[in-house]
C-alpha cells in the first residue's frame, strides 16, 4: 500500500498567558500574527512565510503554575552565524530562561526556555553525521573555525560517522521502501 506524503507543518501549544507568548514569539521569533480568537478560549495563529498561514499556534487552556508537557519546538537556521547571534539574543533577553547549547555532531544547536518553560531549540545542520543521541557543549567564546574543527575532529573519531550526504541518501531509500 502506497503512503500519502506528509509533511509537518505547524504545531500549537496550550500557554498560560497568551499576551506574553505572543509578543515573546512574534518579537524574538518575527512571527506575524495571521489569525485570532480574543473571546472565549483565545487563539492565536502565527506564521513566519506567506504559503502557511501558520505554523505556530498558542491556545489559552494551559493552567498557571502547571508543568510544561512541550518537548521542544525546533528552529532550522542558515548558517551557524545566524546560531551564534540567537546565542547572544537569548543571553540579552530577560524573557529567555535557562540557555544552554550542545554540538550534536550532525548539528550545533542553542536551547532555551521561552517565558513559560516550554524548551526551544535553534540548530544548524553540519556536513558530518554521527548517532544520536550524542552531545558536547559548544564554547561560544572559540571562533567559528574553532569550533568547526573541533567538531570534525570529534565526529571523525566517532565510530558511527559517515558524512551527512551519505546519511541523507541512506535514509530518502529507507523512507522510499527500498531498506537500509
Amino acid at each position: 500500500m502506497r503512503r500519502a506524503h506528509f509533511s509537518l507543518n505547524h504545531v500549537g501549544i496550550y500557554v498560560i498567558d497568551i499576551d506574553l507568548m505572543t509578543d515573546f514569539y512574534t518579537s524574538f521569533f518575527g512571527f506575524v500574527v495571521t489569525d485570532r480568537r480574543d473571546d472565549v478560549n483565545p487563539i492565536r495563529f502565527m506564521t513566519m512565510t506567506p504559503t502557511e498561514h501558520h505554523q505556530l499556534l498558542l491556545a489559552s487552556g494551559r493552567a498557571p503554575g502547571s508543568t510544561s508537557t512541550v518537548h521542544q519546538i525546533s528552529f532550522l537556521l542558515e548558517s551557524f552565524a545566524e546560531l551564534r547571534h540567537v546565542h547572544e539574543e537569548a543571553n540579552a533577553d530577560p524573557r529567555v530562561r535557562k540557555i544552554w547549547s550542545l554540538d550534536h555532531g550532525n548539528s550545533w544547536t542553542v536551547y532555551f526556555k521561552d517565558p513559560e518553560n516550554n524548551t526551544v531549540e535553534c540548530f544548524v545542520h553540519t556536513p558530518w553525521h554521527v548517532s544520536q543521541p550524542y552531545g558536547r557543549p559548544i564554547d561560544f567564546s572559540l571562533s567559528d573555525a574553532e569550533i568547526f574543527r573541533k567538531t570534525e575532529q570529534e565526529v571523525m573519531a566517532n565510530p558511527s560517522y559517515v558524512p551527512a550526504e551519505v546519511f541523507r541518501e541512506r535514509l530518502a531509500r529507507r523512507l522510499a521502501g527500498e531498506g537500509s
